[in-house]
């Protein structure tokens, strides 16, 4: 395996992860909220609960595996450890910066991996009883989701002089969360149902 092939396989996981954390942020956050009370969860709230946990569980996963250590019982994994060992060493800025990066991501991980052990991972008996995950502030999640990427363009530029973006922009309206809640929101109407 080559350093390209662990760079390129993880772009495609901060791909992933951004698609996933888009999609979450478009439907469920406070862009669209009366919106989403009126229109949404009374067209379905069962299956838009069930997306927003499971789109909110998977983009804590992939950060979660993304900051696993390099090896988790003598096998390799795609992490950032494992992308920082493979293309070391590092000019001294970069090194810095990625020095600084991991000191940030490291200062606002816990609740992520705590959500991530009791609650993804294992069927933890006490959380299930208690419910005794912390909140995650969206701010938290963004400033890793922000470090992992600013990690990877760091190391991308230094070693191949190539920066990625990975946030959607510029998307089709087609592809927004209003354009979905346009179709439910015809949809109710059509057929005589309460839009407030």
């Amino acid at each position: 395996m080559s350093q390209f092939d662990i760079l390129e396989a993880f772009k495609k996981e901060l791909w992933d992860l951004e698609n996933h954390w888009y999609l979450f942020l478009d439907l469920y956050g406070h862009k669209h909220k009366e919106r989403r009370r009126e229109v949404l969860f009374p067209s379905h709230p069962l299956l838009f609960d069930i997306v927003k946990l499971r789109l909110h569980d998977h983009v804590l996963l992939i950060i979660s595996r993304l900051l696993d250590p390099e090896k988790t019982c003598g096998k390799h994994n795609l992490s950032l450890k494992t992308l920082i060992t493979t293309y070391k060493p590092f000019s001294l800025e970069v090194s810095e910066i990625i020095d600084r990066t991991q000191s940030d991501i490291s200062a606002n991980f816990t609740k992520i991996k705590t959500h991530r052990n009791k609650r993804i991972s294992h069927n933890d008996l006490t959380n299930k009883l208690n419910f005794d995950l912390p909140t995650i502030p969206i701010k938290e999640i963004e400033l890793i989701i922000d470090s992992l990427e600013l990690v990877f363009n760091t190391i991308s530029i230094d070693k191949g002089n190539r920066s990625h973006e990975f946030f959607p922009r510029n998307l089709d309206d087609n592809y927004k969360a209003g354009h979905l809640l346009d179709i439910l929101e015809a949809g109710r109407k059509a057929l005589g149902l309460d839009v407030r």
